[in-house]
């Protein structure tokens, strides 16, 4: 019979195996379903039974009322008073995870086979686990950072954020859960999760109490994974209507499902069940995909017949199931948002065989889960959504529950896109003329949207009044803050204030707004004296500094070694700021703001879902807006608008709305330039009025901060100031023993690109094109960039330091294909940090390094601005870096801030810094402020005394 079945199913496939076309069903091929529908459910009523022990591995003594289960199903059973046990039953899985577990032992799992009417004896020898902490023990190691992997791993673990049973999932037992940050020597950083004993799921959705035995657990930047073991136990419903609940739910959970797919591709019912199946096509680079079903359809995607996968009966009764690279999986008995295509309304997945084939058992259960790679809609259940194995759905579905929580969802969608910026000072208080310098770094509700978030951040000056003294914009560089400005010689004493905020941050409540206390004192006043909080960190941070004093010439060079460790002599990673200050000039204010109170924004939940109608766009540069006008009725009511900024040193192009309205982000200077704007025709002739828009400040509403503080007069000259001036600039210099680092060794002073290939990487493909060597990387040619806005075009081609003039009709791929690998030295890609090049750079950058270096390009920088708008625009602010290393030619001058760094980062908790002292410091305050790499914010301030 086996053999029967084995050459008519090769029949199935011998006449399915176009790939490509729809066949069509023969009354043979009809004959043959029935056929295999017949083998597959012939032969499976002898009982199946599975027996064995269960012993101590350190006494060699049996074990009583252990727990023994098949995975991911509610079979199981414990060892008797003997230690053994017995499983005999007719719907056991062909192959299926045994495990064997018992509180304060290590938890194990064999693989089995048994078919109908077979007997298989299974022993386990469990070792006691080393140490086992008490509940109390567990609970009193919880702090906020491992709350906040806590919620992380619940939406990962539990259910996805806005499914609807999220609410209805529960760990019982949390405080079992432990998490560290481990630092593989390759690959990336990861949030590893281990749990001392099996974590207790109660189900109110689905009707189920599971043990879950994790095995494994990994959450890193933009991915996470989670393997273990469950054992499924079903609840018993308190009326009729909890039960009919427990039903639907069971049922909505499977439809669409993995099993659900592959039990349908196994009889052969996939398009009945309501799935679609399509192969998914290699990216084309001279191809962008788009958002419409129709159009990628027999483009992107190509229609899969069922009987073009080959179905292959093992003889241990599960199936093997030969797959192509990428399936498109379409369920079409679900209605479902859809962000992947436009016009089609039901849930879209993917299901991937890195090998090429799976192996399932006959109830569609994959054997091997790592042989399957899920995503979208069929990747999104958790163990919410998760169901046994054994679980039978009904011949005929109920109507559907709901699947998404729409309260949660908009909950989740604007909470995730939050953003608050912190930053501290190199002092306390300041002086009329002095420069202020601050640094950072943006708090985000979801670090997962970082790269697509504000880069662009707005500081204001505020006086007592609120009135607003000045406003400067700066940029946010991979979510840090740096800068600084100086103070008006005219400013009066006062409490005045700092505000800071990006311009997405004003769709949501001014109270995520950044503000920080500046107090103004008179020239030779100063602050009395305050006794600083002693911050308790519950042993888990240790700090300490050395010191070592040489003498100069001019003064002291002071040496700092400072360290970070935890509470079991470990260092400590960490991100922080540093300030050292003469302690008799600046005295630290004991109720400043720190990073204590501001991480305690990460924790706050919204009492209701932030419904917010975006009315500000985020900002990825120095942003315009504006209004263009037609002078004639012909003139289209769309129009491309033109931007140039100074000679041709940006450009770019946006289109206006229907209502002549435009916005362009992404310019990316220093000072105040003059932008030309222009909307052109098909000749490159001006037409219409463009006019710009000024940017609204919002307006200030409630209290701000004040710090509390006493002055007193100091004697005249006792007093040093930070006033630089052109000081700064006359501190510069280079070591005369320090190699001079080329302009194209600094990828001409832009910065590091996302991909870059060296001569050994384009040596491995030898007399390629470049177009080739990136359309490997890129399969649409595409560079991935933020696009601002702005038309779609082609990418900024930068040549040995020149930007490639395109022309007319001329793509990137057409430039590409005129350099070979073997005279090409390097090429680097940028396509997240090219807003680096401005609007130029906003469909991405390609930047080519030449063997020779004579293929220069100089285009033609002329620009006729006839016809256009031309406005003065103001960039970012301009930002010196603080002269921590004076010109040692010259004697040390008198300040109050002798050292600041805005952000240090640290791997092996220590960090060493100099600070020159000039003559007469006698003591100083080493202020540093930051947060762990486990999140952990801290602030902390040493004294040093000569």
């Amino acid at each position: 019979m086996q053999k029967l079945a084995d050459q008519n199913l090769g029949c199935v496939l011998r006449m399915g195996n176009n790939l490509w076309a729809k066949p069509i069903l023969s009354m043979t091929q009809k004959f043959l379903r029935a056929i295999f529908l017949l083998l597959f459910m012939a032969e499976f009523a002898s009982a199946q039974t599975i027996k064995g022990s269960v012993k101590d591995g350190k006494t060699g003594e049996f074990m009583p009322f252990t727990n023994v289960f098949i995975n991911n199903t509610t079979i199981g059973t414990t060892t008797d008073e003997k230690g053994r046990f017995e499983l005999s039953r007719t719907d056991l899985p062909g192959t299926f995870s045994l495990v064997a577990s018992f509180v304060g032992y290590t938890t194990r799992e064999k693989l089995v086979s048994v078919g109908p009417g077979e007997t298989q004896t299974i022993d386990f020898v469990l070792t006691p686990l080393e140490s086992v902490l008490t509940e109390v023990e567990l609970k009193s190691r919880r702090d906020k950072p491992w709350e906040r992997n806590l919620r992380r791993f619940e939406n990962i673990f539990l259910a996805l954020p806005d499914d609807a049973v999220a609410g209805e999932v529960e760990i019982l037992n949390p405080w079992v859960l432990d998490f560290q940050k481990v630092n593989p020597d390759k690959g990336p950083n990861y949030i590893q999760a281990t749990a001392q004993e099996p974590l207790i799921i109660d189900n109110k959705a689905l009707g189920y109490r599971v043990t879950y035995y994790l095995q494994d657990y990994k959450y890193y930047k933009n991915k996470s994974s989670f393997y273990g073991l469950a054992f499924f136990e079903d609840k018993t419903p308190k009326d009729s209507t909890e039960a009919a609940n427990y039903l639907l739910n069971k049922q909505t959970s499977y439809q669409g499902s993995i099993k659900h797919l592959m039990k349908s591709i196994l009889l052969q019912e996939a398009p009945a069940q309501g799935f679609d199946l399509y192969v998914s096509l290699p990216e084309q680079m001279n191809r962008r995909r788009t958002n419409t079903y129709t159009v990628e359809l027999g483009e992107s995607i190509v229609y899969l017949p069922q009987e073009s996968i080959r179905r292959i009966p093992l003889r241990n009764g599960n199936f093997r199931i030969i797959w192509p690279d990428r399936v498109e999986v379409h369920f079409l008995k679900k209605n479902w948002r859809n962000d992947y295509y436009l016009d089609i309304y039901h849930p879209i997945g993917w299901v991937s065989a890195p090998g090429g084939y799976f192996d399932i058992d006959r109830n569609g259960v994959p054997i091997d889960p790592t042989q399957v790679v899920l995503s979208g809609y069929i990747g999104r259940p958790r163990m919410g959504r998760s169901i046994p194995h054994d679980y039978v759905p009904p011949s005929t579905f109920e109507n559907l529950a709901a699947e998404v929580d729409l309260g949660e969802l908009m909950r989740n969608q604007w909470e995730n896109r939050r953003e608050r910026p912190y930053f501290t000072t190199n002092k306390p208080f300041y002086y009329p003329g002095e420069t202020v310098w601050f640094g950072g770094a943006m708090l985000y509700k979801n670090p997962f949207y970082q790269d697509s978030l504000s880069q662009v951040i707005h500081v204001e000056l505020r006086d007592e009044k609120t009135n607003l003294v000045f406003t400067e914009q700066y940029r946010i560089d991979s979510g840090k803050i740096d800068g600084s400005f100086a103070l008006p010689d005219s400013l009066d004493k006062g409490d005045y204030f700092i505000r800071a905020y990006t311009e997405w941050m004003r769709n949501y409540p001014e109270k995520d707004f950044f503000l920080r206390a500046l107090p103004i004192l008179e020239r030779e006043e100063n602050v009395e004296q305050q006794t600083l909080p002693e911050i308790d960190y519950a042993g888990d941070l240790v700090f300490g500094m050395k010191s070592e004093s040489i003498p100069t010439d001019t003064g002291t060079k002071l040496k700092l070694a400072l360290s970070l460790k935890d509470a079991l002599d470990e260092a400590v990673s960490a991100r922080f700021s540093i300030s050292v200050t003469n302690s008799e000039q600046v005295t630290q204010i004991a109720n400043q703001q720190t990073i204590l109170s501001a991480y305690e924004w990460l924790d706050e939940e919204e009492g209701e879902p932030l419904q917010i109608h975006p009315s500000y766009a985020i900002e990825y540069g120095v942003t315009v807006a504006g209004l263009f006008e037609k002078t004639k009725r012909k003139q289209p009511d769309v129009s491309p608008i033109t931007i140039v900024r100074g000679d041709l040193l940006d450009y770019g192009i946006v289109k206006t709305d229907s209502g002549g309205y435009f916005r362009a982000t992404g310019l990316n200077y220093t000072g105040t330039d003059t932008l030309a704007f222009a909307a052109l025709d098909s000749k490159r002739k001006p037409y219409g009025n463009v006019t710009l828009t000024p940017r609204t400040i919002p307006v200030f509403k409630g209290s701000f901060p004040r710090n509390e503080y006493k002055t007193y007069r100091a004697n005249e000259g006792q007093l040093a100031y930070d006033f630089f001036g052109e000081y700064i600039l006359m501190e510069e210099f280079v070591a005369e023993d320090q190699r001079i680092e080329a302009l194209e060794d600094r990828n001409y002073g832009y910065g590091t690109p996302d991909q870059q290939y060296t001569k050994e990487d384009l040596d491995n493909w030898p007399g390629n094109t470049l177009d080739r060597v990136i359309g490997m990387r890129f399969g649409n040619g595409r560079m991935g960039n933020y696009n601002y806005g702005l038309d779609e075009g082609e990418p900024l081609i930068i040549i040995d330091g020149f930007r490639y003039p395109y022309s007319d009709g001329e793509t990137a791929k057409d430039v590409l294909q005129t350099f070979i690998t073997d005279e090409v030295k390097s090429v680097s890609v940028y396509t997240l940090n090219a807003n680096v090049f401005g609007l130029a750079g906003f469909a991405g950058v390609i930047m080519i390094e030449t063997i020779r270096g004579d293929r220069k390009v100089r285009a033609d920088t002329k620009f006729d601005d006839l016809g256009f708008a031309k406005y003065p625009v103001k960039g970012f602010a301009e930002t010196v870096n603080f002269p921590n290393l004076p010109n040692l030619e010259m004697p040390l001058q008198q300040r109050s801030t002798l050292y600041w760094e805005p952000l240090v980062e640290t791997n092996d908790g220590a960090y060493e810094l100099e600070v020159y002292l000039p003559p007469g410091v006698k003591k100083l305050s080493v202020r540093i402020e930051g947060v762990t790499e486990d999140g952990i914010p801290f602030w902390k301030v040493f004294e040093w005394a000569n």
